[in-house]
């Protein structure tokens, strides 16, 4: 223990002195490398010294004495290699593709001058190695993106195997991992918030160079995350103008069709000073889009509904987003400085109503509104100390913004239950009540609860690369300083408590009914509660969490063997107070009070050692094997609660909630996998990936029974086992067509499928599980093929006459996928879901013991772009779930079914229809209604997948 604290505080010193110096740790990859050699094409000799360049960069090598060369620090993109040698012709090769982290070969073979022999330019893609050794996923180029109808980093990330994302398009999981798993991160910025785990950012498919998604494997640079990285790369500028607009709409069909979705972006990008001698010197590209919809997310029972036009009302998306980068090239003004500047920010506002199927027909116009808005910011500079080393030095801020609250009344808290603002509330009463059925709001309803977060951090970051003959060394460390700001509400109940009494802060109405949990916000006195003003002092002040983080790692390559290890270091401090004694909470007289607190809590790291391999086992198969400890810090939000809310409930109330633990340890998953990649002609590839992976240490809800009131704590308890197979084949283009399919076999089993799994058993005060059985999203058989086929602009690939001119450039797009079900715990359809006691349902098969149906569903995309001047004008039409197959998200536990809940067909249920056949009473009711509206609330649109949707689009590049 005592060896394990020294080499604490060594690494703790080491990383001082590097953010002392301004380096720390660039979290991910930005760039990729260029190997190979060059030989005499006749006798196949190495030829030492021979110049190899990037063109339109100035980057290059010189050839060793095996005729090897190496070129690092290469921005993701398409690139023209060109090697020269005295006395030999220049050879270019075109197309060569470097993708970030990975390593693209480009061999040379020179012609000696006056051969006889003219050397062209050979235009073939460069080559990338078979395997990277270090990683599992898979590479997404803008051919993809452009070809294919997907829009959104997770959606387009969705097609690589290990990968499964439900059927609204909303969470996805990797290799059998909680949603909260998965990082994204944009031109080396980590997107993720690191209060709740949800990505943030939003980028249009306009500006959008290549998606890295990693399933595995990843090397130690990538921390701080357990399941999937999903690496974005957005376009650079050139010292050529070019530049996109787009507009997709479904707004040309009938009114019972269109979903009102509209979408309209550009982009742009080349030299900011038009000049021949400083276009490559400041160049940027930015791009913005504007998203709206009449439907945030439409969903397949819609049409069933009974809706004006099929269209869910009051559940709206409005979208702004934008991205921009500036880059500085300092060696096109002065050869002696190698240095780059990069800036970009990314900024993206969503303005939304939420759907609450119990307000569907009466109270819509109540759905809550969401605001997000968050912006991104960047500052790198990039040094070629030469040709064998550079390092980048990156300074990040982040801000991320949530607010959750009533549409009319927002912050205006007394408002929410003042009979003199909401129509119809009686005097006295909190809030309008239900329909005589007991199932719908009645109108003008106002939702108790608002929330307010805000989330922001800067840090600085370091990445340092050198080659060593065959090593490729890296060596980087991270800080961050994060400034946490939370509330939430119940207002409903504030009304009351001004009429009775007067207080200055909220924290004191806390003590008659705790309305309120708070830190970093303080709400204004009652004579004007109305918003909240930021805290930064006391106990409820605003968080400040540290993360820290070094990692080092070596990457060797021969010709015939690839080894990556590696080794990270990961570093928390919650900064903030900790009780005493979860134990034994309120201490030893009863009340939980200042004497039960420590002012800090307890710093938290972890190690994580790396390895993976690769190396032929014949000329066209490659075997690999990686091993790994991965860690994650826990979600933000699971650290803090507000001081005062915890006394109430602990002092004064029943059962209320979880609450944060700022003495979480890092969550961890130990990962091993093999597979073989084979190599099928000269087109085709197939890699199939064995995986198993032990998850411990996650986090959960553990129950404190204890006086004078149970709590329940969030802690480091869950664990499980995940084990799966994966499949990917990939057919480059041939006679037209272009073929990749994804296949995954999986097997997740845990004690918990999120932190808040156990929070009913809790509540009830049953039993919390112990044992493992397979979780939420354990999908055992999913699978992605996607076909294009499309006809080339020019040439023998086009009929003559006039079919080659209508066929030119024209192109269909096929996505299908299918999945077999998640699972579900089936309980007795004898108590109803909807009332007060429907969580005390009996229990008829194991947890997560039975499986929804299988899903499929295909998607068409038809295209053709005409091209005119220096333009390509491209027309597309797009249909979602071409077959409008019934897409089953989720199930009702006491059916099985997505639309029913199966309680009318208990005898329970018959007997509260007759209840209702009272025509003729003081409040008539009958049961044919009741059952309408029973059925009504029970086709809840979350149970469901997307309908058949035609859009039609327009996008012109140039």
């Amino acid at each position: 223990m005592t060896n394990v604290i020294k080499l604490t505080l060594s690494l703790l010193i080491v990383f001082g002195l590097t953010v002392g110096t301004g380096y720390s740790l660039d979290i991910n990859g930005t760039t990729g490398k260029i190997t190979g050699k060059v030989i005499d094409s006749k006798d196949k000799a190495p030829l030492i010294g021979a110049t190899i360049k990037v063109d339109g960069t100035n980057l290059g090598a010189i050839s060793d004495d095996n005729g090897d060369y190496t070129i690092l620090n290469v921005d993701v993109g398409v690139y023209k290699v060109t090697a020269s040698y005295i006395g030999y012709d220049p050879q270019s090769i075109s197309d060569v593709k470097v993708s970030a982290d990975l390593t693209t070969q480009v061999n040379f073979s020179l012609k000696v001058t006056g051969s006889g022999i003219v050397t062209d330019e050979i235009e073939i893609v460069g080559k990338r190695n078979a395997i990277s050794p270090d990683q599992s996923g898979k590479i997404i180029g803008q051919e993809f993106i452009d070809n294919s109808g997907l829009r959104g980093i997770e959606n387009i990330a969705s097609t690589t195997a290990g990968v499964v994302q439900d059927e609204r398009g909303n969470d996805i999981n990797v290799r059998g991992g909680r949603t909260n798993e998965t990082a994204v991160i944009i031109d080396g910025v980590l997107t993720t918030n690191p209060l709740d785990g949800t990505s943030t950012s939003f980028v249009s498919n306009s500006v959008l160079e290549e998606l890295s998604v990693l399933t595995g494997g990843f090397s130690a640079e990538y921390g701080n995350v357990l399941s999937g990285v999903i690496n974005v790369t957005t376009k650079g500028g050139t010292d050529k103008y070019s530049g996109s607009f787009e507009v997709i709409t479904d707004e040309f069909l009938s009114n019972n069709v269109s979903q009102g979705y509209n979408v309209y972006n550009m982009s742009l990008g080349g030299p900011l000073i038009p000049s021949k001698k400083l276009s490559r010197f400041i160049n940027f590209y930015a791009g913005f889009e504007r998203d709206w919809s009449l439907v945030n997310n439409p969903s397949w029972i819609s049409d069933q509904l009974e809706l004006s036009n099929n269209v869910l009302p009051n559940y709206r998306l409005g979208r702004w987003s934008g991205n921009a980068k500036l880059n500085f090239d300092l060696q096109e003004v002065n050869k002696d400085l190698p240095v780059q500047l990069k800036f970009g920010t990314s900024h993206a506002y969503t303005d939304r109503l939420g759907w609450i199927q119990s307000y569907m027909l009466f109270n819509s116009s109540r759905n809550p509104l969401i605001e997000e808005d968050s912006y991104q910011y960047y500052g790198k500079i990039n040094h070629q100390v030469n040709s064998k080393m550079f390092y980048e030095v990156q300074f990040n801020y982040f801000d991320a913004k949530y607010e959750e609250g009533d549409p009319e009344f927002r912050d205006d808290f007394y408002s929410y239950a003042d009979p003199n603002k909401v129509t119809g509330l009686p005097p006295g009463n909190n809030a309008i009540g239900f329909d005589e059925y007991n199932l719908f709001a009645k109108y003008n309803r106002v939702r108790n609860y608002y929330e307010n977060s805000n989330t922001s951090y800067w840090s600085t970051n370091l990445n340092l690369t050198t080659q060593v003959k065959k090593n490729e060394i890296k060596f980087g460390g991270e800080y961050k300083y994060h400034t946490i700001r939370y509330i939430d509400v119940r207002p409903n109940g504030l009304y009351q408590v001004r009429n009775d009494s007067y207080e200055q802060q909220l924290a004191a109405f806390n003590g008659g009914i705790g309305l309120a949990n708070y830190f970093g916000y303080g709400p204004t006195n009652k004579d004007g509660l109305v918003g909240v003003t930021e805290v930064d002092d006391g106990v409820d002040g605003a968080k400040h969490p540290i993360i820290a983080a070094l990692y080092l790692q070596d990457k060797v390559e021969f010709k015939d063997f690839t080894l990556n290890a590696g080794i990270r270091w990961d570093y928390l401090d919650a900064n903030s107070w900790r009780v005493k004694d979860l134990a034994n909470i309120a201490g030893p007289d009863g009340v939980l009070g200042p004497e039960d607190f420590l002012d800090d809590s307890d710093p938290t790291s972890s190690f994580s050692p790396r390895l993976g391999l690769s190396f032929p086992v014949t000329n066209n198969t490659v075997f690999h094997a990686q091993y790994g400890k991965f860690t994650q810090l826990p979600q933000l939000e699971y650290l803090y609660n507000g001081r005062e809310n915890l006394e109430y409930w602990v002092n004064s109330a029943g059962f209320s909630g979880s609450f944060g633990n700022p003495n979480l340890e890092p969550e961890k998953t130990t990962s091993y996998e093999i597979g073989v990649k084979q190599q099928i002609g000269d087109r085709m590839s197939m890699d199939l990936t064995a995986y198993y992976k032990e998850t411990e240490d996650l986090i959960g809800i553990k129950k404190y029974p204890q006086l004078p009131n149970q709590i329940q704590v969030y802690e480091n308890q869950d664990y499980g086992t995940i084990r799966g197979l994966d499949l990917a084949i990939d057919l480059r283009r041939t006679n037209r067509l272009a073929l990749n399919i994804a296949l995954g076999i999986a097997f997740a089993s845990g004690t918990g499928s999120d932190p808040n799994s156990a929070s009913t058993a809790a509540w009830l005060g049953e039993r919390q599980p112990k044992l493992t059985s397979p979780l939420d999203f354990d999908q055992r058989y999913t699978g992605v093929l996607n076909a294009d086929y499309r006809f080339g602009k020019v040439g023998s690939d086009l009929p003559k006459g006039f079919w080659g001119d209508v066929l030119s450039q024209f192109g269909v797009n096929l996505l299908y996928s299918f999945n077999s079900g998640r699972p579900y715990s089936l309980k007795s359809n004898a108590v109803d879901p909807f009332a007060s006691t429907g969580s005390g349902a009996t229990l008829l098969s194991p947890i997560n013991g039975v499986y929804g149906p299988w899903d499929n569903r295909l998607d068409l995309k038809i295209d053709k772009t005409f091209s005119f001047w220096k333009v390509d004008l491209n027309a597309y039409f797009y249909i979602i779930n071409l077959f409008d197959s019934e897409l089953v998200n989720d199930v009702w536990a006491s059916s099985g079914l997505p639309g029913s809940t199966g309680y009318l067909n208990s005898e329970a249920g018959k007997n509260t229809i007759l209840s209702f056949n009272n025509p003729s009473g003081a409040v008539p009711t009958t049961s044919e209604e009741y059952v309408r509206r029973y059925n009504l609330r029970s086709m809840d649109i979350g149970n469901y997948g997307p309908p058949r949707q035609y859009r039609l689009g327009l996008r012109l590049n140039f």
